[in-house]
């Protein structure tokens, strides 16, 4: 097990930006700021125009969210020009401070897995060299090859500090007809739940959580506690909030009793941070008493965000809409910004004390 262990990252950061916030990565052409598309007649003026947005995204929620997520199939529609806008989007984000979890959902046999592994996560050898290839710290998976088709990216993983996210119960409306699907030892998400579950419990870091995370859809609330249950120490990747119809109120299912309340608050706090980075103003009180000298600090924070956020421009303007289509009501649960506009949060499940339960 590399000794830089992927959920251990992801509690500090989660910690240090006092957040759960995802950032979507969604370059679509179509939804990229005009002014970016002036000249642009190829390819590759397409791939630059997308990561030239992305890059004023993160620039603009570096520090105010632990993670980005780009969903690689939009960069790969731009061919090979869109591959290295992907690299140069993956660098920068964690130049910025930010994690990278790559968006591509992979599953295949063996061999094909291994090289998939090899670009995400991994190292490739030329000559005597190991060179990183997207160098993401994190990738989405599909199970339902079976467990053997995990196997390279979990070596990939133990092996370089990475992190996985499979898909267990996603937030697409026809997800139920195969996943909600009835065994003899319970539905078919159940039993890749109890999967990620096994491969997980050898494989945690000090911060009791295993680099093996679930993508886990805000659509289907009802079964939020199952998962909870069967996967007791593993990061939730909570995606479908907003277009996909998931509620808010929803989001302290997804976490333990126990923390649920601590959550809520970090949640909120993690909202009035993001619209803060997109320039609206100074976060506004969470309703606890604060010092003068915490005041001033908070405020010269919120003042460089907000700075940040200016020289981003237009681009942020995105961002601000997906915040404004999920503000939140009644729990104070987070927005979390895309571009263009989708939502995810990741989630963790650990019992009382220590790292996201604290968030």
């Amino acid at each position: 097990m590399a000794a830089d262990h992927f959920a251990d990252r992801l509690v500090a950061r989660i910690e240090a930006t006092r957040s759960l916030l995802v950032v979507g990565l969604d370059p679509e052409l179509r939804q990229l700021p005009p002014e970016l598309l002036d000249g642009v007649e190829d390819l590759a003026g397409a791939a630059a125009a997308a990561a030239r947005f992305c890059r004023a995204v993160i620039d603009g929620v570096a520090g105010v969210a632990p993670a980005v997520k780009p969903q690689s199939a939009f960069f790969e529609a731009f061919g090979a020009a869109g591959l290295h806008a992907l690299e140069e989007v993956t660098a920068h984000a964690r130049a910025a401070g930010l994690l990278v979890v790559e968006d591509s959902k992979r599953g295949d046999i063996g061999s094909t897995m291994a090289a998939y592994a090899t670009a995400a996560l991994g190292r490739l050898q030329i000559g005597e060299r190991e060179l990183p290839v997207h160098d993401s710290d994190a990738v989405t998976l599909s199970p339902y090859l079976g467990p053997e088709s995990l196997q390279p990216m979990l070596d990939a993983a133990d092996a370089y500090g990475k992190g996985l996210f499979v898909l267990v119960r996603t937030s697409n409306p026809g997800s139920a007809r195969v996943q909600g699907l009835e065994t003899p030892d319970g539905r078919v998400f159940e039993q890749v739940a109890k999967l990620i579950d096994e491969l997980g419990a050898e494989r945690r870091g000090a911060c009791g959580y295993s680099n093996v995370g679930a993508v886990a859809g805000l659509t289907y609330p009802d079964d939020a506690r199952v998962l909870r249950a069967l996967m007791p120490h593993t990061f939730l990747l909570v995606p479908g909030l907003g277009a996909q119809g998931g509620a808010p109120d929803d989001f302290p299912l997804f976490v333990n009793d126990d923390g649920a309340r601590r959550r809520r608050r970090r949640l909120a706090r993690g909202r009035r941070r993001l619209e803060n980075a997109r320039g609206r103003g100074r976060c506004r009180s969470d309703g606890r008493r604060a010092d003068p000298r915490r005041r001033a600090r908070r405020r010269e924070r919120a003042d460089r965000r907000a700075a940040r956020a200016a020289r981003a421009r237009r681009p942020l303007a995105l961002v601000a809409r997906a915040a404004a289509l999920a503000r939140t009501r009644r729990c104070g649960a987070p927005v979390a910004a895309t571009a263009p506009a989708r939502a995810s949060a990741a989630r963790s499940s650990r019992r009382a004390g220590g790292g996201p339960s604290r968030s």
